[in-house]
């Protein structure tokens, strides 16, 4: 629950004491030491409370219900009981499922006041000890009787953090540039409307209210965080907002560091004037003129950072960090994934199950700093696409916490081979980011390797596969294609047969030095080995009976049956050519 100061619980009094009269969420009393009651009117006002869509439900004691003249009472919720129990701890243990609620005792016009604020029901009914309650205009009744606005209650959408409105926070606390960047950037986001010459007439309040950074004049949090002044983060009572650069080595060591707060809106240039961002240069094919890349886009950038701020669960208290290596910039925040997986953005499989700071990320697509919600995301790998630049790559945990982090690389890892892959005009953007993490030795599915097979983009035996000699031998790549390629069985078969024709025999290492020089450099020494073995002992000798083992299991000694002799002398027909065999002869 909020803690308020004295000055805050005046404030919001004075808020409150400006509605006619009471509200299904909103209860005045004279008196009411019935602690029965009370427990029921928690019920009542935290259930109003949701059905109405406020954050909060109150009950004031001290105010006359029919004139609302503050009158002040001699209720004094610290020293009430119920038996031997202290009224909080009673509500506590009676009241389900647990509602945070909180009794405030305050002077108003030298009066005795008593607020009892009370939070929203979320997804299930509260109930005091059996029973759900609900207030139906200023009567108190069973929410058992309203089966419609019971399942209100049940429908409730995730809160809003970032919705919620300040007690007491004003536009003072908003810094005077941060305002006027919002609006030039407001304007420049609806420089089409029918309304845009209307923007600069309006007043810093009307202003305010149609970029959805306050709701009916009053401050949001999402105000502070992206206008706010540095002190003003105050009322955002235990959040952090902080974005934190710091600049490490190859070492994972850190040289430099800085931390900024709101305004978030100007702090993202900031920001970005940190990054080291040198301009690559690169040669295309067909031309002497190199082509001079950034390793940076400013948008690309941008965008990752934009939506950090948009995502970030800021009652964890953690701070957004922005790692900046030799080589690449990591982005990292707190909170869940929205659309869950990015190939849901990718390819547009629906909207996100929900926004956790819907209030802030609405404000900032209204002032341009994110694209319509989840299409930025899609632009991001288009833009670096078109650089001839590596993937953005998302790395999405939900454990032990949810955390996004996304990775721009600000090198080009195989400048011949990257753009080739970019300027291949039948690929779709699905094949140029598995093609992208061949490039960076990431596993792809079996499914994702016979997508790109069948574009005859990749060789080899999954889950060992490389680049195909169609991209290859293109980029100037064929001496690793051929150190990666993998002839086909018959090859080594003709090999050993030819070896064993001139010498007579062989033993497994001679065998294995003639073979192995040959097999694809993606297998490892005991898949190369197991590879030797099969060859000789399943397929040649036991299926083909070609070979036949004169020696013992542990020492193979290899000599050809008449059937290897047959079939070496035809597919060899030089074979008579220093052959020690008979047959070869004949």
């Amino acid at each position: 629950m909020k803690k308020y100061t004295a000055e805050q619980l005046n404030i919001l009094l004075d808020e409150l004491l400006t509605y006619p009269h009471e509200l299904p969420w909103l209860e005045w009393k004279r008196s009411n030491n019935d602690i029965e009651r009370i427990g029921k009117y928690i019920s009542a006002l935290a259930n109003s409370a949701c059905i109405e869509k406020r954050e909060f439900g109150y009950m004031i004691w001290g105010i006359d219900n029919e004139s609302k003249n503050v009158v002040g009472t001699t209720f004094s919720p610290g020293i009430a009981k119920k038996g031997n129990q202290p009224l909080e701890i009673y509500l506590k243990n009676t009241l389900s499922p647990n509602i945070a609620f909180a009794f405030y005792q305050f002077e108003y016009n030298e009066k005795n006041i008593v607020l009892l604020e009370v939070e929203a029901a979320y997804r299930q009914p509260i109930m005091f000890k059996e029973d759900a309650f609900i207030r139906i205009g200023e009567s108190l009744t069973e929410l058992r009787n309203h089966p419609d606005l019971s399942a209100k209650i049940y429908r409730t959408v995730e809160k809003d953090w970032s919705a919620e409105t300040i007690i007491g926070a004003t536009i003072e606390d908003l810094a005077p540039e941060a305002i006027k960047a919002a609006r030039e950037r407001y304007s420049e986001k609806h420089r089409n409307d029918s309304f845009a010459e209307e923007i600069a007439n309006w007043g810093t309040e009307e202003f305010l209210n149609k970029a959805k950074l306050t709701i009916n004049g009053k401050i949001t949090k999402a105000a502070i965080v992206l206008l706010g002044k540095p002190e003003s983060t105050h009322w955002l009572n235990q959040s952090v907002v902080k974005i934190t650069w710091n600049l490490l080595d190859n070492d994972n060591t850190s040289i430099d560091y800085q931390h900024f707060e709101p305004p978030l809106l100007l702090a993202v240039d900031r920001i970005f004037a940190k990054i080291r961002n040198i301009t690559i240069r690169t040669m295309p094919d067909g031309t002497l003129f190199p082509v001079e890349i950034s390793q940076y886009d400013s948008w690309v950038f941008r965008e990752a950072l934009h939506n950090c701020i948009a995502h970030q669960d800021y009652t964890l208290c953690r701070n957004i960090v922005i790692a900046e290596y030799p080589d690449r910039v990591q982005f990292s925040n707190i909170g869940a994934f929205a659309p869950e997986t990015l190939e849901n953005v990718l390819h547009d499989n629906g909207r996100p199950r929900f926004y956790l700071n819907r209030q802030l990320t609405e404000a900032m697509v209204e002032l341009n700093m994110i694209d319509t919600i989840g299409s930025g995301i899609k632009r991001m790998f288009k833009k670096q696409q078109k650089r001839y630049m590596p993937m953005p790559d998302y790395i999405i945990y939900t454990e032990p916490e949810e955390m996004v982090q996304v990775i721009l690389y600000g090198k080009i890892l195989d400048g011949r081979y990257t753009k080739l892959l970019m300027r291949q005009t039948d690929l779709n953007l699905d094949e140029i980011i598995l093609l992208d993490k061949l490039q960076k030795g990431v596993p792809i599915s079996r499914e994702a390797a016979t997508q790109l097979r069948k574009k005859r983009l990749i060789e080899g035996r999954y889950p060992n596969i490389y680049p195909a000699e169609k991209i290859a031998v293109t980029t100037d790549k064929l001496e690793e294609y051929l150190d990666n390629k993998a002839y086909d069985d018959a090859f080594y078969i003709q090999k050993i047969l030819e070896y064993l024709c001139k010498k007579g025999h062989a033993n497994r290492q001679e065998i294995t030095r003639l073979i192995k020089k040959h097999l694809s450099q993606q297998l490892s020494e005991v898949q190369k080995n197991q590879k030797i073995g099969n060859l000789l002992s399943v397929k040649m000798a036991a299926r083909m009976k070609v070979i036949v083992n004169v020696g013992s299991r542990n020492k193979p000694a290899w000599e050809l049956t008449d059937a290897g002799r047959i079939a070496c002398k035809k597919s060899n027909t030089s074979c008579k050519k220093g052959c020690k065999n008979e047959i070869c002869h004949k």
